[in-house]
């Protein structure tokens, strides 16, 4: 009985941390965390995660943990880890939405709005179109698989209880921030620039012709346009979308790396 106590008090405290990484992993990565997967479902495969990695993980946990506030401060630490390190897979899906709402402003559809599950708001109808379109090809290029292995090698890189935030961990992620708009910007600029040479070419009309209503030609004129930009846009995403998940996985190895 007194064995079943040591061992108890022995690996519960490693069992918890690796359950709250894998919760803040949940959390904040993509798909996973997405509200379609109810709560229930998230805790129900952090505890399978748990279970399975466990015994692979325990064998080097050698922090001794004497207090209940020494645990509580360590589950907090390895959750913020997940969240990290699951912020950093979830750029590359941000970075689409934000492409989809500068094009939708071009085409004259910012306040066209529909509710966005994944994010639980309100979003511009041309981001929810592009981040449907990254969740589809995310999932049929089995591209996921690699968050189910960093949901595994995370661990490997980082060891549990033993994990340091350094300085230039911040700055990787402030540089997520530029990552965001710089994959926006690529992606969305042929479009805008297209539909920025429309508006021109719509404003010399006016100028050439006054008594053309502008605005009953201007917006479906936009509109039939933006349509049409999606569809090559679609074809150039296919060719573009390996580089994107390189690119995303690079960031996400060097989160991992910063905290070793």
């Amino acid at each position: 009985m007194f064995t079943v106590i040591d061992n108890l008090s022995q690996f519960l405290p490693a069992y918890l941390l690796i359950f709250a990484r894998i919760s803040g992993l949940m959390i904040s990565m993509p798909v996973f965390s997405y509200s379609q997967i109810s709560t229930q479902i998230r805790v129900m495969l952090a505890f399978v995660f748990t279970i399975i990695i466990g015994p692979l993980i325990i064998t080097d946990f050698n922090v001794a943990i004497t207090s209940v506030l020494g645990l509580f401060l360590h589950i907090m630490r390895e959750l913020f880890i997940g969240l990290l390190i699951g912020f950093g897979a979830r750029l590359v899906f941000e970075g689409f939405a934000m492409a989809g709402s500068f094009i939708g402003l071009q085409m004259g559809m910012a306040i066209m709005t529909v509710f966005d599950p994944t994010h639980e708001e309100q979003q511009p109808i041309i981001s929810n179109f592009w981040i449907m379109v990254v969740v589809v090809f995310f999932l049929v290029t089995n591209s996921h698989y690699f968050l189910i292995e960093t949901l595994f090698q995370n661990f490997k890189m980082i060891k549990l209880g033993a994990a340091t935030l350094k300085p230039g961990v911040g700055q990787i992620i402030i540089s997520g921030g530029s990552i965001i708009y710089d994959l926006a910007l690529k992606f969305a600029a042929p479009s805008m620039i297209f539909l920025l040479t429309v508006d021109v070419a719509i404003a010399f009309m006016a100028r050439v012709m006054p008594q053309l209503n502008i605005f009953f030609i201007s917006l479906p004129l936009k509109l039939g346009i933006g349509i049409i930009l999606l569809i090559v846009s679609l074809r150039i995403f296919q060719g573009l979308f390996s580089y994107i998940i390189n690119e995303m996985q690079v960031f996400v190895h060097l989160i991992i790396r910063g905290m070793q």
